[in-house]
């Protein structure tokens, strides 16, 4: 058993699934067929690598028929992807639409969703064309696609992902072309485009679809040129044929399995798992990512730990109280004949009240100034008045 294969498969799994809820907000259908493709792809290698680790017996039929159609879907699912990216990045870059109106987006999910869901579908549906057998069994790899190699096998196998992938490159050289031409109001004109899209966000799609154009154009260039090298290609000339003892499924040991196709799985395997640590890194560390992060953090503090969460950041200004409009003013004991005093007639009474400009006064607080003023009366007693600041 090859340890290596499952822990790195399982592995990838949590490193695709941290960037996912900013793409499923961002309703970015080619962005979100990668993501499936490696998830699926990931899930079944490191699954397949555990339950025939060291076997090639026949274990779980119906999963080997479900996980090669998928298979078949996937390999040309993940060019389709990245054509769609770089063709939006095309638009974007140029000035053919310089605002996306909301029948211009239907009319892109439209395109995106046949290239990227319908067509891998009649690819998996045509394979049945160019299938010899039901699946193979290949030690410490687990269930195999079939593919009766011929010439329909070229057109319906072999030949999509590579055109696709020069769509894809021929897209992206167009959008470098854009750039180049409007660098220095790139941003700007990102940001007048509508579209959503920052520079980051942009360079970041575009690295993904450049990613795998280099790592798919190169992967189907050599699965095709080791295929017309080392496999004899037989005529495909009538149905029965072709689909001969259809239910046979065939094991082979490590020992059995020619050096050229072990090699293959194995690039297969290790560029799957490097394809998903590139897809965390481009998307991974960006400021929507962490804020996903900060979000999922927050949401197992709440709900898990029961934990009211420190707000973060926050300007917290500074405050005082307002101080009372009325105080008392405390006036000490003074020579009546120095200060000015003015009769007035208050409710019929007459009342004395001291002009205080010029006393000075005791502070009761840092805020307000309370004191206590008093006045002799007649009798020569003291008796406190209220004064207002």
């Amino acid at each position: 058993m090859r340890i290596q294969l499952p822990i790195l498969s399982f592995l990838s799994l949590p490193l695709l699934l941290l960037p996912l809820p900013w793409h499923l907000r961002a309703r970015n259908i080619a962005t979100l067929t990668i993501f499936t493709a490696l998830f699926i792809t990931n899930l079944t290698h490191g699954v397949n690598s555990i339950v025939w680790a060291g076997s090639v017996v026949t274990k779980i039929p119906v999963w080997c028929d479900i996980t090669t159609k998928l298979a078949m879907g996937v390999q040309v699912a993940l060019p389709a992807a990245s054509m769609c990216i770089t063709k939006h990045l095309e638009c974007v870059a140029s000035v053919r639409q310089t605002i996306q109106t909301s029948s211009d987006k239907r009319r892109r999910q439209i395109f995106e969703f046949f290239w990227c869901g319908v067509f891998p579908c009649i690819i998996m549906a045509l394979h049945y064309v160019v299938q010899g057998h039901r699946f193979d069994i290949a030690e410490d790899f687990g269930c195999m696609t079939t593919i009766y190699y011929s010439v329909p096998a070229l057109i319906i196998i072999y030949i999509p992902p590579l055109v696709l992938s020069l769509a894809s490159l021929i897209y992206a050289a167009i959008a470098f072309v854009w750039f180049m031409k409007r660098r220095a109001q790139f941003a700007e004109h990102l940001r007048t485009n509508s579209t959503g899209l920052t520079t980051g966000r942009y360079f970041r799609l575009m690295a993904l679809a450049v990613t795998e154009i280099i790592f798919g154009t190169s992967l189907g260039s050599y699965i095709l040129g080791v295929t017309i090298q080392d496999s004899h290609f037989r005529d495909w000339d009538n149905w029965d044929n072709v689909h001969s003892n259809f239910g046979r499924i065939a094991q082979y040991p490590r020992v059995l399995v020619p050096d050229f196709f072990w090699n293959r799985l194995l690039i297969t395997w290790y560029v799957t798992v490097v394809g998903s640590v590139l897809f965390f890194i481009f998307f991974g560390f960006g400021q929507d990512a962490i804020t996903e992060y900060r979000r999922f953090f927050t949401w197992i503090q709440v709900h898990v730990f029961r934990r009211t969460p420190k707000p973060s950041n926050e300007i917290v200004l500074p405050t005082f109280s307002a101080p009372p409009r009325t105080a008392r003013i405390k006036l000490d004991e003074f020579d009546l004949d120095s200060a000015s005093i003015e009769d007035e007639k208050w409710g019929g009474e007459s009342r004395h009240s001291s002009r205080t400009d010029d006393v000075p006064l005791e502070p009761l607080s840092s805020h307000s100034a309370s004191h206590t003023s008093s006045q002799r009366d007649g009798s020569g007693d003291r008796r406190e008045v209220g004064a207002t600041v």
